[in-house]
């Protein structure tokens, strides 16, 4: 039955897409208040979709790549919506809106009768350390699109005659906010994540969890997060140099993700 609500919520984050497909199009959002709505219901039953397959499964549903997919989508509707009540900025929907279809897809298509789990995933510390990590990975991305979106407005400021679009976006001091809140947020997610997994691993594979690819990356994700951070509260970079910043954040992350199929120990990837 999970299965099923996860399709109605794909449907319903249909609608977001093809009110991101028509605002690149036409220039302008026309329907971007039914998107809205539509998106915010698609999270509920996207909620729905989570509980029922953790219930089904008897586990938080995270061990497997379809159910890790589907938790980070949920979290970056959430992010979305959040982001959006605080600071009203719609036109960020032209790239949440498709990222979460993408995502809500793959996860569905992937969707199988919950597997049986290696014992260390069913630890009570797994369903933490994923979450947090994953938190921290939305706030990130939710940072990257405000970068974008900044060097975007920063291009069309340049032009003599600024296309249509440019009149929705916010105002380049309210994107840089909107990036210095994402990173302030999702860095202590990130943080505890880290913590959990390292503490989680070194009990369950002794000495050896240090030279997993996977932890390597993580760490070094980390350092990145810190640098971003402290490059904005002490060096004082704004504008574009904090929006590239948070882009190479994202690149970083990416690698962090593709680096669990390099893992010996994050064997959720085998099912």
């Amino acid at each position: 039955m999970s299965a099923l609500w996860l399709w109605v919520a794909l449907g319903c984050y249909s609608v977001g897409l093809l009110d991101a497909m028509a605002t690149v199009i036409l220039r302008r959002q026309r329907w971007f208040r039914v998107a809205l709505g539509a998106f915010a219901l698609g999270l509920m039953f996207h909620f729905v979709a989570l509980v029922e397959h953790g219930l089904a499964a008897g586990r938080f549903p995270v061990a497997t790549i379809a159910e890790a997919t589907s938790l980070f989508a949920f979290l970056i509707t959430l992010g979305f919506l959040l982001v959006y009540w605080a600071y009203r900025v719609s036109s960020l929907s032209v790239f949440a809106f498709p990222v979460v279809f993408v995502m809500t897809l793959a996860a569905a298509l992937s969707q199988r009768p919950a597997p049986p789990v290696p014992p260390i995933l069913q630890a009570n510390w797994i369903p933490l350390h994923v979450s947090f990590s994953l938190a921290g990975y939305t706030a990130l991305i939710l940072a990257c699109l405000a970068g974008v979106m900044y060097l975007i407005q920063e291009r069309e400021l340049k032009r003599r005659k600024p296309r249509a679009f440019y009149y929705r976006l916010p105002p380049l001091e309210t994107v840089d906010r909107l990036g210095s809140a994402a990173l302030a947020v999702g860095f202590p997610f990130i943080t505890l994540g880290l913590l959990l997994g390292a503490v989680g691993a070194a009990h369950e594979w002794g000495p050896g969890w240090v030279s997993d690819p996977k932890v390597a990356v993580s760490f070094l994700l980390w350092l990145i997060y810190l640098l971003l951070i402290l490059a904005r509260v002490s060096v004082g970079w704004r504008g574009r140099k904090a929006a590239v910043s948070a882009i190479v954040g994202v690149a970083m992350a990416l690698a962090t993700w593709g680096a669990n199929y390099m893992s010996a120990h994050h064997a959720f990837l085998g099912h």
